[in-house]
């Protein structure tokens, strides 16, 4: 038969105590340095976790910080765009209200030439001649109180 290859370590012989008082004694030390190794191991573990949090508190600032300037940043651009698109309707409206004046005021104007109503063209001609007759009215006046 072949040998077997030992692949772990060997064991370390216990050295068996001579008293219960020893085993005792043994077993108070081996339970204290277990106490101690554990305590170390949750501190260890403590230390870690307070680390890891105070890690993820800063990640976590960070990524509201930039979220925050993203949303500031859409909504500035948002409001700009709401802003652009009101003063192009403001151009829009004010054209088409423009628009509107003069078609009512040309169908307006075609409607009363209709009726006979003079225009304002027609009243400052008059006007114009009623002011020359007045002054020929009043140059033949002068001239008959001279051959008077």
């Amino acid at each position: 038969m072949a040998r077997r290859i030992r692949t772990s370590r060997p064991r370390k012989s216990i050295a068996r105590p001579a008293s219960p008082a020893q085993a005792i004694q043994t077993l108070r030390s081996t339970t204290r340095k277990a106490v101690e190794a554990g305590v170390q191991v949750a501190e260890g573990v403590r230390r870690s976790a307070v680390g890891a949090f105070d890690s993820l508190v800063k990640q976590g600032s960070a990524l509201q910080a930039k979220s925050r300037r993203a949303a500031v940043m859409r909504a500035t651009q948002a409001g700009e765009i709401a802003c652009a698109r009101a003063v192009e309707a403001k151009t829009r409206t004010v054209e088409a209200v423009s628009h509107l004046e003069k078609v009512f005021e040309q169908r307006v104007s075609r409607a009363i030439s209709r009726i006979g109503v003079p225009t304002t063209r027609d009243v400052r001609a008059l006007s114009r001649q009623v002011a020359q007759l007045q002054a020929s009215v009043e140059q033949l006046r002068r001239s008959r109180a001279r051959a008077r």
